[in-house]
């Protein structure tokens, strides 16, 4: 599980490189292209940089967002500890009655028959 774990964040590492390498291409291509376009026609061009890397920081914000969310634990610390606590008291609780159930001497002998209680009849 480790070595996955290693393999998906240097997966992880390359595409975001690859992501900025590529938006820094598409950012000098755009303004050669819209550069070009204004030579030409003379009306303004908006620069469509600005919207591509508000577009990219957030996407990349909601990648964050869901990994640390898949990531992240779906109980809490004391949550655990309760379960813990509460699943070794009743294992304790169920030890100490199975010994004492265990260590209770039946009465043997001719007094027996009048200590033992009396079972009701079944049908």
């Amino acid at each position: 599980m480790k070595v996955l774990k290693v393999v998906l964040a240097v997966v992880g590492i390359a595409g975001i490189v690859a992501a900025a390498v590529l938006l820094g291409r598409f950012a000098l291509d755009s303004r050669e292209l819209i550069g070009a376009a204004q030579r030409y026609t003379g009306n303004p061009i908006a620069d469509p940089f600005m919207t591509t890397a508000m577009l990219t920081g957030i996407g990349a914000a909601t990648g964050l967002a869901i990994g640390l969310a898949i990531g992240l634990p779906s109980r809490t610390s004391g949550q655990i500890r309760r379960a813990t606590l509460d699943e070794v008291n009743t294992r304790r609780t169920t030890e100490i009655g199975n010994r004492a159930a265990s260590h209770t001497a039946v009465p043997e002998g001719p007094d027996a028959e009048k200590n033992r209680a009396i079972d009701p009849p079944t049908r």
